[in-house]
């Protein structure tokens, strides 16, 4: 070897221990959980929650800091050895993008513990997690699966999503131990959104998304164009149709406040999972009346948003499909709701979740004969708690004039830590 190309070598050499170094001192740092979120939060996380996720992190940063251990550890022998040098300067690039996908991994979820900012906001959202797994056991428990733990975090926007338990994370190697689900602040207290989410782990789990998706088919073989337009919303669908069963009118109605844009409500883009808003919440509206009846609020909503957004305002290529939908919504509805779940031996999802425990006649038995003790309770929180979620958002929905009180009411049941005696 020459003088210059020993240069070049020593120079090479020391630049790549100079870069793992920084990267390998970054790593580092992840194994102080306090590094994404603060220790406040992660006590505030339940245990059940809380550790199998920290443990799924510890190794995923550990399993990092060894790459970087062997990178360091090859280029001390390329410095003695030039034939190595390429083989050290790629790992260095390896060690480094798996750090950004590590890095990637704890951002996302230091940010949903992070979250939990004050006692209100962390008794509402662990309330919530309580919530979300209560109401996948029915339905799993009967399936013989596993119920998922729960983390539920505030995020902006307009709607709730879900990082679902057993899908595999950005680093390499990880994989999701809890589902993660967002809730966005315009919700936090009226939160039927959460069981939508919910809805989409069941799905996933139970084989019920296909069996919605033939459903509407086989309601639709008549209208190929419909059948086209339906059968891709089936995922959302089978997620709208577990939030209704679980909730009730409250979901519709939280559900339009979403969609109720008067820029979007009518639009169809072009690969989007959800069905045009205009028709997502006639059929929400269509759900109530098939468990309900021909006459509740559903209908009111059903008229105003026809009045308010008339179908002659969407494109005109979209004008006719809109009109056939709304004229076989009541077909749609009924073979969302009894779609059979191939885990639940293909019974329909009603079998496990029947929709007249949240009918307005059942919810206003249970507010009557709990009285003031459904919102201080233990026992009411813990046995009827997604009820009363819907209880709270029917009430709110259908007398406007006293909306306040009932989003107040929520609020307060949401954030008061209670204790059994």
């Amino acid at each position: 070897m020459n003088q210059v190309a020993s240069l070049d070598h020593a120079l090479v050499v020391a630049d790549l221990e100079r870069q793992v170094a920084h990267w390998l001192a970054a790593s580092r740092t992840f194994r102080d959980a306090e590094e994404f979120a603060s220790l406040a939060a992660w006590k505030s996380v339940e245990r059940e929650t809380g550790t199998p996720l920290r443990k799924q992190l510890h190794a995923a940063v550990e399993e990092l800091i060894a790459l970087g251990d062997a990178t360091v550890a090859l280029i001390v022998k390329a410095r003695q050895d030039p034939a190595l040098v390429e083989q050290a300067a790629t790992a260095v690039q390896r060690f480094r993008r798996r750090y950004g996908q590590v890095d990637t991994t704890l951002d996302f979820l230091g940010d949903a513990v992070n979250s939990r900012t004050s006692p209100l906001l962390c008794a509402a959202l662990t309330t919530l997690d309580q919530l979300a797994v209560a109401s996948m056991a029915p339905v799993l428990r009967r399936a013989n699966k596993p119920v998922p733990r729960v983390l539920v975090y505030q995020d902006k926007g307009t709607g709730a999503s879900i990082l679902r338990a057993g899908v595999r994370l950005w680093a390499p190697g990880t994989i999701m131990p809890v589902a993660a689900i967002k809730i966005v602040r315009h919700n936090l207290y009226r939160p039927t959104s959460l069981f939508h989410e919910t809805g989409h782990q069941v799905a996933h789990l139970t084989g019920w998304v296909p069996s919605v998706r033939a459903a509407l088919g086989r309601a639709l073989a008549d209208d190929r164009q419909l059948q086209g337009m339906w059968t891709p919303w089936a995922s959302e669908i089978a997620a709208d149709v577990y939030a209704f069963l679980l909730t009730g009118y409250a979901s519709v109605a939280a559900l339009y406040d979403v969609v109720g844009d008067a820029e979007t409500i009518l639009r169809w883009p072009i690969g989007d999972p959800h069905p045009i808003g205009w028709l997502r919440t006639a059929l929400g509206c269509a759900f109530s009346t098939q468990c309900f009846g021909p006459s509740g609020p559903w209908v009111q909503l059903q008229r105003a948003m026809e009045a308010r957004h008339t179908l002659s305002s969407a494109d005109e290529s979209v004008q006719p499909l809109l009109v056939r939908s709304l004229a076989a919504m009541p077909r749609i509805a009924a073979a969302c709701l009894s779609a059979p779940v191939p885990a639940l031996q293909n019974r329909p999802i009603t079998d496990a979740l029947d929709p007249q425990r949240v009918s307005p006649k059942a919810l206003a038995v249970l507010e009557t004969s709990a009285a003031a003790a459904l919102w201080t309770s233990p026992h009411w929180r813990l046995t009827e708690g997604i009820r009363i979620v819907a209880l709270a958002g029917l009430r709110e929905a259908e007398h406007p004039e006293t909306a306040s009180h009932w989003i107040d009411r929520a609020r307060t049941w949401l954030t008061t830590e209670v204790k059994a005696a």
